[in-house]
């Protein structure tokens, strides 16, 4: 929430290596109003994202926070949180409608997923299941930082999606139950699923604790036209339908010390498993022909996700004058994907362990106050590409990372405030041989990486409601080192060669943002380069070159009185590759890397202090890039829109929600983007048709 605010709003053009840039950003505001109509000043938010809570008003970069009643409201439709982000999340690209998030990025580059801080992106080789490793009933808030970043270590090129399990209640003992039922309206044989969560927590003197659980079972999904949608609509990347599920989430904390000093404990599984009776059959793009499902199966195991993650925090809020955090963490993530046939069915295991120390240090110099925030981070990850019934194509890796960094958080009086810092980094990646894909003999090697990370930025109050921002980061990923050696050819025959894979981006962005009274907006564009961008051939055989991507992003919101509520947000941006390194941006990137144009807007209405309404668009524009890379077929346009509507009833709650009201038939950004492709007839699908869900929760 800003704590500064200005009388007026004038949008001022942005300009960013040659480009007009201009938009609104997803604000997070100050002020509501109360059930009587009067406008109150709000607490400011503390955001964790950028290692330390942190305002609002001093995030000099930027930055959506998804609040619980956002998760409640998205999650009535769908539990997919690949949905729920991209009807959220300025930047992020449409959902893939799928257990995958391959084409989902934000700002055009992978970004990296954390739960409480805890990576669950698998850099050494990417899964694209980052999304769908909790379930959504476990999640208190989301934070996504916008813009590359190396705050919580590599791999987020594009940006930072912190997730936030759910907090134990302040009372001695509080439960919440829920339950929830979803069909098609266009197919009800066969679509019918069902959840239920319940959740005990509470605070005993010193101790807090929470223990939650969440059940789901999902049946067959069906497009506008009421025909079935394959099991799994991206090939074999991962599907949602006909999946099982469930989600175990346990907390303890003790505070002592006066509170001064406080361990927590946690544990949490989810697992997804599809089991079903259908695969997907060859479709016709080139005549709009969908690609069918049909009844069968190539699997020999169950395709899906199991990931545990666990740790240990330790805070002190005054260590010599400094604030503390201490985290220890451990993770166990297995990605089981479809076969297809002719290839192996395979698996990615990825199990990491690791430390995060964070301090921040209060400091004076000549009646000056500041503060540094800096500290050292440990990973040890190994990761695997398992085949199940044939060969090992993806050798087994080991990485050792060690980082320290600094940063110096500056404050100009009542002005503003500065903050600039470095990461220095040390990777070590331990590679063993293996016969990739192609027969080739790809000899093991170490790879031994050590970048150096900078940041500047800053956020200058121009009045008393309004603030401009700016900065540049560079953040540093490995790059999915294990795919470059599945797909490597006979002139790699050792993976040491394949060193200068990595990517390294730089990142800058400038915006404007304020709110008042009913009325909160923001503005601002943004443009990152790399040398070594990943994408891939229309072969899908990965390559990395030279690359550039520049956009707005942005949201508005106001509220009008008590009872409607409006607003909206809107993402535009655009990218080109250097085919042949010649310092020539030969082709546009594909629709696979940078979304179309993405609006959304909602209106709320709620008539009566018991009922809420919320109706809600998402537009996806035409692109039509030159490209002749895989995920460069042009893209039409879609809309979809839903709506939901809570009652107070009885103890609780009930829930009616619509998804895709207006049943629109539609193709998915992903199932366009790479129809011409190889892989195209068996991923042309369609997104799911009108669905209703009904749900009823209470707290007790």
């Amino acid at each position: 929430m800003l704590e500064t605010h200005h009388p007026n709003y004038e949008w001022h053009a942005l300009f960013i290596n040659k480009f007009f840039l201009i938009g609104c950003l997803l604000p997070c505001g100050a002020f509501a109003q109360n059930p009587e109509g009067e406008t109150v000043r709000l607490e400011p938010v503390a955001v964790t994202a950028t290692r330390t809570e942190t305002p609002i008003s001093q995030i000099t970069r930027s930055i959506t926070v998804i609040t619980q009643q956002q998760i409640r409201q998205q999650t009535s439709l769908d539990r997919n949180l690949g949905d729920v982000l991209a009807k959220t999340v300025p930047g992020l690209g449409p959902s893939t409608e799928a257990l995958s998030t391959f084409g989902q990025t934000l700002r055009g580059r992978d970004y990296l997923v954390l739960i409480d801080g805890i990576p669950q992106s698998t850099p050494l080789r990417g899964a694209s299941r980052d999304l769908n490793t909790i379930a959504v009933d476990a999640i208190e808030r989301i934070e996504v930082i916008r813009g590359g970043t190396a705050a919580y270590g590599f791999g987020a090129a594009g940006g930072l999606i912190n997730i936030i399990t759910k907090k134990p209640s302040e009372e001695p003992l509080a439960g919440y139950s829920q339950a929830r039922v979803r069909l098609s309206t266009q197919h009800l044989d066969d679509s019918v699923g069902w959840e239920t969560t319940q959740r005990v927590s509470g605070t005993q003197q010193d101790m807090d604790y929470l223990l939650s659980g969440t059940y789901a079972v999902r049946n067959g999904f069906f497009d506008a036209a009421g025909d079935r949608i394959p099991p799994d609509p991206l090939g074999v990347q991962g599907g949602m339908s006909d999946t099982d599920a469930y989600n175990i989430l346990g907390k303890v904390g003790f505070n002592f010390d006066n509170e001064n000093q406080r361990v927590q404990f946690k544990v949490n599984h989810y697992n997804i498993e599809q089991d079903t009776n259908y695969t997907f059959g060859v479709g016709n793009p080139a005549t709009n022909t969908k690609t069918p499902a049909v009844r069968g199966s190539f699997n020999v195991e169950n395709p899906g996700t199991e990931n545990t993650i666990a740790s240990v925090d330790y805070v002190n809020r005054d260590l010599l004058g400094s604030h503390v955090n201490i985290k220890g963490y451990y993770g166990d993530l297995t990605t089981r994907f479809a076969k297809f046939p002719g290839f192996a069915q395979t698996e990615i295991r990825s199990e990491k362990f690791g430390a995060r120390t964070t301090i921040d240090t209060p400091l004076t110099l000549m009646d000056y106050n500041f503060s540094a925030i800096w500290g050292i981070d440990y990973l040890h990850d190994e990761t695997v590409q398992a085949g199940l019934d044939g060969p090992t194509v993806v050798p087994k890796m080991q990485m050792d990372a060690i980082a320290g960094f600094l940063e110096l958080q500056l404050p100009l009086s009542n002005i503003g405030l500065l903050r600039g810092g470095v990461r220095q980094a040390g990777i070590t990646v331990d590679i063993n041989d293996v016969v990739n894909r192609g027969g080739t003999l790809v000899e093991g090697d170490t790879l031994d990486l050590n970048p150096t990370l900078f940041n500047a930025s800053a956020v200058f109050y121009l009045t008393d409601y309004m603030e401009v921002f700016g900065s540049f980061s560079q953040s540093f990923s490995v790059a999915d080192i294990g795919r470059a050696i599945r797909d490597a050819g006979p002139s790699i025959t050792s993976a040491g060669q394949l060193a200068s894979e990595v990517q390294e981006v730089d990142n800058y962005e400038i915006g404007l943002r304020g709110a008042k009274g009913p009325l909160q907006a923001s503005i601002a564009g943004f443009y990152s380069k790399s040398d070594n961008g990943t994408t891939y051939n229309s072969d899908l055989t990965i390559v990395k070159q030279p690359e550039r991507i520049w956009g707005v992003e942005g949201a508005l919101d106001y509220r009008f009185n008590p009872q409607w509520n409006a607003g909206g947000t809107a993402s535009w941006q655009d990218g080109e590759v250097d085919l042949d390194d010649d310092g020539d941006f030969d082709e546009d990137l594909p629709n696979t890397r940078i979304s179309p144009v993405k609006l959304t807007g909602f209106l709320e209405y709620s008539p009566l202090r018991w009922w809420d309404n919320r109706l809600q668009a998402l537009y996806i524009g035409n692109r039509n890039p030159d490209s002749t890379q895989f995920g460069g077929a042009d893209v039409d346009s879609y809309t979809i829109v839903d709506l939901i509507s809570r009652f107070a009833l009885g103890p609780g709650h009930l829930t009616v929600a619509v998804e895709n009201l207006l049943n629109n038939n539609y193709f998915t950004l992903v199932s366009q983007a790479s129809r011409t492709a190889p892989t195209g007839p068996f991923t042309f699908a369609k997104g799911p048709g009108r669905t209703v869900a009904v749900s009823y929760a209470l707290n007790w």
